[in-house]
């Protein structure tokens, strides 16, 4: 094969293949390479159990905010949008009248932010996503 590649270049690039046949950048042990930027314990590795301890409960703190803050923001737009709803023209959306009529009830022809959060609600407890701690 390299013959070949020989054979199609001219005199003038065979100054590419005789540059490069011998020499790597990768030394011989690489890890020669990467000692100097590794320290030889990291900060983990350095810490104790009480650390560890402390930063795990931090982490685990910090998701209890987050789930706490959700929550506030869900029930903020569930206050904000009470009053929302999508009227339904018959001509354009009969289906979807006919599925809200199943589901809800009703004409039909209306749907409110209950009925959306319901079915997102709904929508929760059939989706196949996985809980966390879950496999």
């Amino acid at each position: 094969m390299t013959q070949n590649i020989k054979k199609a270049l001219n005199p003038r690039d065979h100054f590419i293949l005789d540059a490069t046949a011998n020499s790597s950048w990768v030394p011989k042990k690489p890890v020669d390479l990467l000692l100097p930027y590794i320290d030889e314990k990291s900060e983990e590795e350095n810490n104790d159990i009480k650390v560890r301890k402390r930063k795990a409960k931090e982490i685990f703190d910090g998701y209890g905010k987050i789930i706490e803050k959700t929550k506030e923001i869900k029930e903020e737009i569930a206050a904000r949008c009470k009053n929302v709803a999508i009227t339904l023209d018959p001509s354009r959306s009969l289906r979807v009248i006919e599925a809200v009529q199943r589901v809800f009830g009703g004409d039909g022809r209306q749907i409110t932010f209950q009925m959306y959060q319901r079915c997102i609600e709904e929508l929760a407890k059939s989706d196949p996503i996985p809980k966390p701690g879950e496999k």
